[in-house]
Formats: C-alpha cells, structure tokens, sequence
C-alpha cells in the first residue's frame, strides 16, 4: 500500500512536466495527419459505416470498440464524425508514447530527443493504415495504450502488476489484435536493460516469467471466452513451424518492397546503434551483453507481429502491421536514453523526419485519389444517366467490374514510395465496394446491387469510352472500368 501512496505522490509531482512532453508530442502528430485529415478520405469500411451505421467489429471479436463506438458516436447507428475520431486517436497514440518513455527512462529525464524517437510509433508508414480510417482508428490506438499501460505498474507490487496486466491485455484484445506483440516486446526488453545493468537478476527474471504468464493468460481468456467464431485459427503443429517462418520471412519481404533504400538504411544504422548503445553501457560482460542485444533484436522482430504469425489467416495489411513501428520506436527510443552523441540523434532523427515527410505527402495523396474517383465516377454515372434503357421503370440490377487504378499523379508518386500502392485503399479497385458506392451513394433511380455469384456476362454494349464500357439489357446493367 505505501507503494501506491509514493508512486500516487511522485506521479503527481512529475505532472507537470509530462503533460509539457504529452502537448508536444501530440502537435507533432496533429500536424503530420493534418494533410490526411483535410482529405476527408473515406477510406475502406468507412464507406459502408457512412452510409449504413451499421457497426460489424463484433465479427472480429472487438467487444470494446463495438461499446466505445457507441459510446463517442451518441447512437447506435453510427455517423461520420471526423475528424474528431483522428484526432482522439493522435491523442491516445501521445499518451500511449509518454508512457512508454516514463518507463524506460529510469532516472533520466524526458528531453526531446525521447520524443522524437518514440514518435516513429505513429509516424512510421504502417500506422497511416489505422488513421486513414474515419471511425476504427480512435480504437486502434487504444490497443496501443492498453498493451503499454501496465508497465506504469511495474514498480508497485507483482500482484498489482499481474492484475493490471491482464485487464489491459484483455482490452487490447478485444480493440484491435494488431498490438498483440507490443507488450512482449517491452516486457522483453525491459528485462534485458536491468540484466544489461547487472542488478536486480532475480527481480528481472521474476518481472519477466510475471509477464509471460500474464499474456499468455489474457490470450487463453481471450481465445476461450471473449473469441467469436470467425474462421480463423490456430496453426495446426504440422503447420506451425514451417508456416511461420514462411510467413515471418513474407513480412520482412513486404516491408522491403515498401520502404525506400534511404529508410531501410535508416533502419539498418538504428540496429547497429542499438547493439552499440547495449554493449556501451552494460556493466556485464561486453560479448554477453552483445548476445543479449542480438537476442532482443532477433525476438522483438518475431513478436512485433504478435499472433498473426500463428493463426490460419494470413494479414499483411499495413494496419496489420503496425507492430513493426513499435519494434523500430523501442531500438531508438533505448539508443535515446542511452547514447547522447550527436550521430545517433542523427540518425534516428532523420528517420522520423522521413516518416514525417512522408504521412504529409501520404495525406495529400489521399485527396489527389478521391479527385480521380470523383471524376471517373461522374463521367460513369453522366453515360449511365443517358442510356435510354435507364430511363424504363423496371429495377435492374447492377455490377461494377474491372478497376480504376490510382490516380496518376499517385502512380508517379509511387515511383518513390512504394508503400503508396499498399496504403491507399481505392474501394473500386477492390472488391465490390466500388458497386456499393456507386448504388448507394449516386442516388441512381431503378437500379440495384447485383450479386457477384450472378454475374452476367455477354450482354450488348451500350456505352464504349476510353475509360469504361457499360453493357446491359432491361434486366442487368454491367460498369466496366478500364
């Protein structure tokens, strides 16, 4: 108990200088998403959200967004109501970060440098795929929030520190599974900085089984009781091993063919640095303490994808990804609290200023993307609207085939970032959202949503452009783009 009293009276006392830290890190975030947000980018489910209200995270076994969505939207049925949602979200990714420096900083101080380092947990490009998103990215971020909260436990006593543990991991769980490697990660390395120090060996092993025991707790909770059936499931042990490595080494092939040599390079000098910043300042031997950053390394770059390494559906969507952010943030933010030349503030500087560049351009692409679908989609509908068949009462029903493409001028920024082609999601390039759009929101008269097992084919052309063909007969009418 007098534990919690002293943690309660220095919390209060270090207020007033982590809220400075807090507003800081927050106005980076609100101004690297500013471009983004200005967009106004329907993006993904937020299409069908928009328009039909309709929740569907339960699906995905997300009981605390279903709960919190209605809570911030007022009503069930759910409303466009951006930016506020990203907005929360920029906030809840700041604190998540303010914690994750209160907890590696020791007895240092918060200096900027800190905050540029773990500001690469939203920076980096994977995370632009939960804030692109109207209504789930509040929800996203908190799973982050929810995966670092306990370690401000990690002081007190086990019991509080287990119990905290589980609830958090629990409400990660059931928010968004993406961060579900985030607190293994930190557990991990945690560990590694007090054994790098050569003390508390009994503490450290001791915090670390109390973790691994919490989270495999709150995975078992999860996957027995809280998991709705959706399809998806364990590896099979005949699978496990040779899938997972398969998967862990398609991962790493992704990220490759996403980022730019200059961030890669960026990437490579942070590891070294790392390792650098680990053998520097450990008080055990300098090869052990070299072992156990290689160790670090090798097992934060496995569980920053948390259970999607292990489960039967593969996910290699950016969002699906963000847990490669936080392994990058943990390697700089450890070299910023523990190297204080300039070269590696350089370094690790000049990559969150690349990723800050690019969430800006990332932003303005998102708004050159909706100019390009608002003109193919106008051109489309104007033919539509001129076809004498649409001018009959009968209902008819209605199919979008073929793509858009990106926006030119995307296109060409792609040349440059080739994450652009992962993260910009053009809904009538995938899937039959496209169709779905343009039957809900065109307010076209006598026309319906087809369904694609029914896809008629060989039907009289009726409209032949550059862009598109439209064919139909009184029954069917079919959008072809080109």
């Amino acid at each position: 108990m007098e534990k919690i009293k002293n943690f309660i009276a220095i919390s209060k006392m270090r207020c007033s200088e982590y809220y400075k830290h807090l507003i800081v890190l927050f106005l980076i975030y609100l101004l690297a998403f500013s471009a983004l947000m200005r967009a106004n980018y329907t993006y993904a489910d937020d299409i069908g959200r928009t328009f039909d209200g309709y929740h569907g995270w339960l699906d995905w076994s997300r009981w605390t967004t279903q709960i919190l969505a209605t809570f911030i939207h007022a009503e069930w049925h759910l409303t466009d109501i951006s930016p506020f949602p990203q907005i929360l979200a920029c906030f809840i990714m700041a604190v998540a970060g303010i914690i994750v420096l209160i907890s590696f900083k020791e007895e240092r101080e918060i200096d900027i440098w800190n905050i540029s380092a773990i500001s690469i947990t939203a920076l980096a490009p994977y995370f632009l795929g939960s804030i692109s998103y109207k209504f789930d990215s509040p929800y996203m971020a908190l799973s982050f929030l929810a995966s670092v909260l306990p370690f401000l436990a990690k002081k007190l006593s086990a019991k509080i520190y287990a119990l905290t543990s589980i609830f958090c991991l629990l409400v990660m769980c059931t928010s968004y599974q993406a961060y579900s490697g985030v607190y293994p990660m930190i557990a991990l390395l945690l560990t590694m900085q007090d054994l790098k120090a050569g003390t508390r060996f009994k503490e450290s092993i001791n915090f670390l089984i109390t973790s691994a025991i919490c989270y495999l707790v709150s995975l078992c909770v999860f996957w027995l009781f809280l998991m709705r059936d959706n399809g998806v499931s364990v590896l099979s042990l005949s699978h496990f091993f040779p899938d997972t490595f398969r998967r862990y080494l398609n991962y790493y092939k992704t990220i490759s063919s996403d980022f730019t040599w200059l961030w890669k390079a960026l990437i490579v000098a942070i590891v070294f640095l790392f390792l650098y910043s680990f053998c520097h300042t450990a008080k055990i031997q300098k090869v052990l303490a070299l072992l156990l950053g290689i160790a670090v390394i090798f097992i934060n770059s496995i569980l920053c994808f948390g259970a999607y390494l292990f489960i039967s559906r593969e996910a290699f969507d950016a969002r699906a990804m963000n847990g490669f952010n936080i392994f990058l943030a943990l390697l700089a933010v450890f070299i910023s609290f523990h190297v204080h030349s300039y070269i590696p503030r350089l370094v690790y500087s000049a990559l969150t200023w690349c990723f800050f560049v690019f969430s800006l351009t990332y932003g303005n692409a998102l708004a050159q993307e909706q100019i390009y679908i608002d003109y193919r989609v106008q051109l489309a509908v104007h033919d539509l609207n001129d076809l004498d068949i649409m001018q009959t009462q009968k209902t008819k029903n209605f199919y979008v085939e073929g793509s858009i493409g990106m926006a030119p001028v995307n296109e060409n920024m792609a040349k440059v970032y080739p994450i652009l082609k992962r993260t910009i999601y053009n809904g009538f390039n995938v899937g039959n959202l496209g169709q779905y759009y343009i039957c809900n929101y065109m307010n076209i008269p006598n026309i319906q949503s087809g369904s694609d097992d029914h896809m008629v084919s060989d039907l009289p052309v009726l409209k032949d452009t550059m862009l598109h063909t439209i064919t139909g007969d009184e029954n069917n009418i079919v959008l072809t783009f080109k």
